[in-house]
């Protein structure tokens, strides 16, 4: 058929074409600001795009076509600045829209907001000077869940309508006060993963159902980035590099309104602030009450629109980690919104309604203006309530980083505060600060600067809450009433890290300080005649053995301590043999001194003073491991991507994402290592996966499991480690004892009679049969390590974990395998947070780290996931150890 046939049937084809990729149409009643004319020389999403904001989910390079559009329409009004990529190599950028006047004087505006960020040696009249002239900043970030979709269409509405609305009595002034920022999309990555699958599943009209495919995702749904890290949970930890890029974009503006635009279920309605007690501690009374009165102003506008919302609810302000917390620790108005998520363009609701993606951009973009609109009238208190944060820390507490044992993470860590806008300085030389002398080099950060408050909350042991609020939680818990905690309630990053710090209240005046942090290297050793060794237990000498077995160096390991030439190397230290490498080793080994930043000694003699020799029994061949990972339904997404961010990216090694349905088959042989991140396994793998999985560790294969994956691994129907979650353990056996009864005679039909003479006996009576441990709600646990174990090389006696949830394991006993890492005693479980006092009665002494043989191969288990949201920097050398040295004690046939 040509092109220009006109029979009946090529109409009626089109036409079925055109109906099938058809937008689905809003109709024309839609107005997001009644009454508002706009400007025909801006350009609709229509005008560039071909559809009306809403009518479709853009991807995100359709949100980057508009907003060059836009910028490119109203030069003097905008700026476009990309900030950023992502791990896809997708760009990230923010639109700054003001004023002529203000966007010509960007420059200086930020300039002016780093004064009143940091005012010291400025005069009184010089900061209230900033305070009349400077714009109120407000930065408005949508889409860091990417599936969270209806906010980035918003901030295109928010752009055009700022751009191109007529000034009238509603919308005027706003950009005469107010420089807005506006972020479209946080995520783009996720994002693009959830539109390709909508629109792989998009009919001719959408399907509302809750189990329409288009409306429920696949795994690992859309709203983590690359690497599946939730990125509302980074701020502070800085893993990942949007969130990199956007606290440096943050530090450069220091915007006075921050906020975070979200979804939540499709049953809800709208949340702004107030936020939901608890506070963090380190946020000011007056943080909270202007965060109530911009509230209280947009619920007017929503009162006028006849939206509905809530506050005060769900959402706090305590995790530091958080989009709108950690803009707040740095003194601005850091705020959370959340609107009803329709996961598509039309959703049914439980009350018989229908929430389409429209009302999501609607609502997200009235939310934004009335934003825009009360801090441009607030503009000068504001500034002023900035400026007082930024002035009075409140605290004359200064935290030491001795540079000492693993010196790459004492590095790192002060780094990471610098990066985040902290004052880190350094010692010259030795001195006594905090009752103790401190090495060269050592980092001091004092909370008496501007930003001290977020120092307080990221160094100090805690962030504590009110004694009151445990006390309702506790009330709460013994009714089993959901406990009001949105997140964990342990995050002090040298604990993170596994750094010493010493605290104490002093002035750092006189000290022979640097302003900046300079981190010395390694010398490069001289060619070895005998060989080279790395001491084992940081980071750098994980990262180090990586690279060297990417390289197919010839890589030993000893199990136990060894003296030469009056040296120390404890056990875990790596031996490159001269004889047993090319005659590239030395060139190899600089190359990998300055990739890695390692210590490493050249040997010309390898007689030992003391310990193992090496042609010991102890010292092991690690050979460069094929790593797997299982991927897909019921692996917990985040632990999968810690998991595979620690080995991929922290230590520089590949890991191989395999299907579940996969795990069944003879190519599994073609690894070394399997990794079963966190979840639920219960039912997940088939007969043949179950027994394809066991075959191939007892040829000599190296599983390990993570939280989830250890109960699976003990399951009656695996068994392949010996130990199981337990059940809570009643400290009242008697009211156990009658539970039990009152099973016992289930089976008959009728409950045994009982007389609740008192709220004991009902308190008994109502008591689950068969409860599980108290769930944990993210503390940080101290644990103890047996350091005579291999798969201990290199750790301190002491290590620390995040725990969260109810799943708590049985030791294994003695003729099973080894306890390698337990929980501490009672008295010192707890190192950071809050333990319910029965939870801490059964944690204490149960077991973290567990590893069984299995005939030739190894099962290690993980109660508590040692990569947890990549930050465990102090754990990174445990789970080298896991994979790497597990795989090089496990005895698989060579063929």
């Amino acid at each position: 058929m040509n092109k220009t046939d006109r029979s009946p049937g090529r109409r009626f084809l089109c036409g079925f074409l055109l109906v099938v990729w058809a937008p689905f149409a809003w109709g024309a009643d839609f107005e997001p600001w009644p009454g508002t004319q706009y400007d025909a020389a801006i350009p609709t999403s229509r005008d560039v795009l071909g559809y009306d904001v809403g009518e479709r989910i853009s991807s995100p390079e359709a949100l980057q076509t508009y907003l060059h559009a836009l910028a490119e329409a109203a030069p003097n009004r905008t700026q476009l600045v990309e900030y950023a990529r992502t791990w896809e190599g997708r760009p990230l950028n923010y639109l700054v829209i003001g004023s002529d006047a203000d966007i010509a004087r960007l420059e200086d505006v930020k300039a002016g907001m780093q004064v009143l960020a940091d005012p010291r040696g400025h005069s009184a009249e010089q900061l209230d000077a900033l305070v009349d002239s400077l714009p109120a900043i407000v930065w408005l970030a949508h889409g860091v869940h990417g599936d969270e979709i209806s906010s980035p269409e918003a901030a295109l509405l928010t752009a055009y309508h700022l751009l191109a609305a007529e000034p009238d009595g509603s919308v005027s002034g706003l950009l005469s006060d107010a420089l807005v920022v506006i972020d479209p999309v946080e995520n783009p990555d996720g994002r693009a993963r959830f539109v390709h699958r909508y629109q792989s599943l998009y009919g001719i009209e959408p399907q509302p159902s809750r189990i329409a495919a288009e409306r429920v995702q696949a795994w690992p749904s859309g709203r983590t980035n690359h690497y599946l890290f939730d990125m509302n949970r980074d701020w502070f930890a800085l893993t990942q590099p949007e969130v990199q890029g956007r606290v440096r974009a943050f530090l450069e503006f220091f915007p006075l309104v921050y906020v975070d635009l979200h979804e939540m279920d499709t049953n809800s309605s709208y949340y702004f602030p107030p936020p939901a007690v608890p506070y963090n501690p380190y946020l000011s009374d007056q943080q909270i009450e202007t965060l109530t009165d911009f509230g209280r102003y947009t619920s007017q506008r929503f009162d006028q629109f006849g939206f509905r919302y809530f506050t005060r609810e769900i959402y706090d302000a305590y995790y530091p980690g958080y989009g709108d917390t950690w803009p707040g620790l740095h003194g601005s108005s850091g705020m959370t919104f959340e609107m009803a998520g329709a996961r598509g363009l039309l959703a049914n609701r439980d009350d018989g309604t229908q929430l389409s993606y429209r009302d999501g951009v609607h609502r997200h973009f009235v939310a934004s203006i009335a934003t825009i609109e009360m801090a441009a009238r607030v503009k000068a208190r504001l500034l002023r309530e900035f400026l007082e944060y930024r002035q009075d820390s409140g605290d004359a507490t200064v935290y030491v980083l001795p540079r000492r044992g693993d010196t790459g993470r004492v590095d790192k860590l002060a780094s990471l505060l610098s990066a985040q806008g902290v004052e880190v300085r350094q010692l010259r030389e030795a001195s006594r600060l905090c009752g103790a002398t401190q090495p060269a080099g050592t980092y001091v950060v004092s909370a008496s600067q501007p930003a001290g408050r977020l120092v307080g909350t990221l160094l100090a042991t805690d962030s504590p809450l009110s004694e009151a609020f445990w006390a309702e939680q506790e009330r709460r818990r013994a009714k089993r009433l959901p406990v009001q905690i949105y997140d964990i309630v342990a995050w002090s990053l040298p604990m993170l890290y596994a750094v010493d710090v010493d605290t104490c209240s002093a002035s750092v005046e006189g000290y022979p300080l640097a302003e900046e942090v300079l981190i010395p290297g390694f010398a490069s050793p001289s060619a070895a005649q005998v060989a080279y060794v790395i001491p084992w237990g940081s980071q750098a000498s994980a990262r180090f053995l990586a690279q060297a077995l990417r390289l197919g160096l010839t890589v030993d390991s000893s199990d136990k301590p060894f003296a030469i030439n009056g040296r120390q190397f404890g056990t875990g230290a790596l031996i490159l043999r001269v004889a047993a490498n090319a005659e590239t080793l030395h060139r190899q080994v600089l190359q990998l001194i300055e990739l890695t930043e390692t210590e490493v000694v050249a040997l010309d003699r390898s007689w030992a003073e003391s310990g193992v020799n090496f042609g010991s029994r102890e010292v092991r061949h690690v050979r460069a491991p094929r790593v797997a990972m299982a991927w897909g339904q019921p692996v917990a997404v985040s632990s999968a991507g810690s998991l595979r961010y620690v080995l991929e990216r922290k230590l520089g090694y590949p890991v191989a994402p395999v299907r579940m349905d996969n795990l069944a088959s003879a190519y599994l042989d073609e690894f070394d290592v399997l990794i079963l991140p966190a979840g639920n396994y219960d039912g997940a793998l088939s007969e043949s996966a179950s027994a394809n999985l066991k075959r191939w560790v007892e040829g000599g294969g190296t599983l390990v499991g993570v939280e989830g994956a250890v109960a699976y691994l003990g399951s009656k129907d695996f068994a392949l480690l010996s130990t199981q979650p337990e059940r809570f353990a009643d400290p009242e056996p008697d009211a156990d004892d009658e539970r039990e009864d009152r099973d016992d005679d289930e089976d008959d039909g009728f409950a045994p009679g009982t007389v609740l003479d008192s709220a004991d006996d009902h308190a008994v009576a109502v008591a689950p049969t068969k409860p599980k441990p108290p769930p944990i709600p993210g503390a940080m646990l101290n644990a103890d390590v047996d350091q005579e174990h291999w798969l201990a090389a290199g750790l301190p006696e002491n290590v620390r974990f995040i725990v969260r949830g109810d799943t708590v394991f049985a030791p294994l006993k003695l003729d099973k395998g080894v306890n390698v890492v337990s929980f501490a005693g009672q008295a010192n479980l707890v190192a950071g947070g809050y333990l319910w006092e029965d939870a801490r009665k059964q944690w204490a002494r149960k077991p973290v780290v567990l590893v069984q043989a299995v005939k030739r191969g190894l099962v290690i288990g993980f109660a508590a996931d040692p990569s947890f949201r990549g930050y465990m920097d102090g754990l990174d050398v445990l789970v080298a150890n896991a994979v790497f040295r597990g795989a090089a004690h496990a005895t698989p046939v060579r063929r």
